[in-house]
C-alpha cells in the first residue's frame, strides 16, 4: 500500500508521503496497557516469535487488550502464515524446474526458512487461540 513520494507531476509531496506512511505504521502497531505499564509492539517485526515470547505477550494481549484487536492480530497472523505459504509453494516449485546447482542450493536455503517462519507462525497462532480459549 502507501502513496508515493512524488505526487502524479512528478514533483516530491513528502507531506502525503510521510502522513501516510506515518497511519499505516500505526495500524500495525498493537498498544497493550496493563496497570503497571504499556507496551506497543510492531506485529509485523515482532511475529513470528520464539514460543518463549509468544506465551509472554499473548497473555498480556488476552488480559488487556480489546476483541477488535485480539481479532485483528489473529488475522494479520492467518494472513502472514498464508503468505509464508504460498512463498514456500513458489519456491519449491522453482526448485523443481532450476538445472543448476548453486541457484538450486540458494532456491532450498530461501525454502527452508519460509517453511520455518510458516511454521513458527502456526505456532504462533495455536498459542494465541489457546491463551485466547483459556481466559474466555
Amino acid at each position: 500500500m502507501g502513496i508515493s513520494y512524488y505526487n502524479s507531476s512528478g514533483y516530491p509531496d513528502p507531506t502525503a508521503h510521510y502522513a501516510v506512511q506515518h497511519v499505516e505504521q500505526e495500524e500495525k502497531t498493537l498498544h497493550i496497557v496493563y496497570p503497571t505499564g504499556h507496551m506497543d509492539i510492531r506485529v509485523d517485526r515482532f511475529f513470528p516469535c520464539t514460543v518463549d515470547r509468544a506465551k509472554k505477550v499473548f497473555k498480556l494481549i488476552c488480559q488487556y487488550c480489546s476483541q477488535e484487536d485480539k481479532d485483528k492480530l489473529l488475522r494479520f497472523l492467518t494472513d502472514k502464515e498464508k503468505r509464508y505459504k504460498s512463498q514456500a509453494q513458489a519456491l519449491w516449485s522453482r526448485i523443481e524446474s532450476c538445472t543448476d546447482t548453486a541457484e538450486r542450493k540458494h532456491l532450498t536455503a530461501q525454502y527452508k526458512e519460509a517453511v520455518r517462519l510458516k511454521d513458527r507462525l502456526n505456532r504462533n497462532i495455536q498459542i494465541f487461540e489457546y491463551r485466547e480459549g483459556k481466559t474466555r
